[in-house]
C-alpha cells in the first residue's frame, strides 16, 4: 500500500505531517511519503491515491489515531 502526506509548507506544516507519518509508520509498518504541497492550507492524506484525510474539506486537522486506524482497515482488507 501507498500512503503519502501532502502538507502546506508556507504554513509550516511539515513536522506535523512529519509526525502523522512516523504514528503511521509505527501503527502499519507503511512507509510515507511526504510530499511539500504548493496549494495553501493542505494537509492531505492519501491510502493508493484515494483521500482519506483532507484538512481542507474538514477545516482542522485529523485525529492521529483514527488516521492510523483507517489505514490499517484499509491495510487489512489486502489481498
Amino acid at each position: 500500500m501507498k500512503v503519502s502526506i501532502e502538507y502546506c509548507g508556507t504554513c509550516n506544516y511539515r513536522p506535523m505531517a512529519a509526525s502523522l507519518a512516523k504514528a503511521i509508520e509505527d501503527g502499519t509498518g507503511i512507509k510515507v511519503l511526504l510530499i511539500h504541497s504548493r496549494q495553501i492550507g493542505a494537509f492531505e492524506v492519501r491510502a493508493d491515491d484515494e483521500t482519506v484525510y483532507s484538512k481542507i474539506k474538514e477545516g482542522y486537522f485529523p485525529d492521529y489515531p483514527g488516521i492510523v486506524e483507517i489505514i490499517k482497515g484499509k491495510q487489512a482488507k489486502l489481498p
